[in-house]
């Protein structure tokens, strides 16, 4: 599964050249599929289909803390609740996501990408 790292990294990139540039939307779209790939480094492919957007979000969290794999503060498991919700509205309303709030989620993505580096097992089949 070690292709989810690689295109997370890829969407991350892209995020940030989007959020230079004040493409603020565009990066929250971004980042969302970047942190969607790294979602299923942890919890693996669905049985059958593809993942529903909010149920990988609760899932991914529920499989933190099953395994154990590192604390999510309060913040960041709003942010991961919420991170579907956010994602659609930065590409269907007509509405500018803040700054601020596209930071917050470059350090929740910047985070997850740290703890499951290229070198942790669960990025190779």
């Amino acid at each position: 599964m070690k292709g989810y790292f690689d295109k997370a990294k890829r969407h991350f990139k892209a995020a940030l050249l989007l959020y230079a540039k004040g493409y603020n939307n565009d990066a929250l779209s971004r980042l969302y599929y970047s942190f969607r790939s790294l979602a299923i480094l942890i919890v693996g492919r669905p049985e059958k289909g593809k993942w529903r957007h909010a149920a990988l979000m609760r899932k991914v969290v529920m499989e933190i803390d099953r395994l154990e794999l590192f604390p999510l503060s309060r913040e960041e498991r709003k942010l991961i609740k919420d991170f579907a919700s956010v994602r659609e509205d930065a590409d269907y309303e007509l509405v500018d996501i803040p700054k601020e709030v596209v930071e917050s989620y470059i350090k929740l993505v910047e985070r997850f990408m740290k703890e499951l580096g290229d070198d942790k097992d669960n990025n190779t089949d």
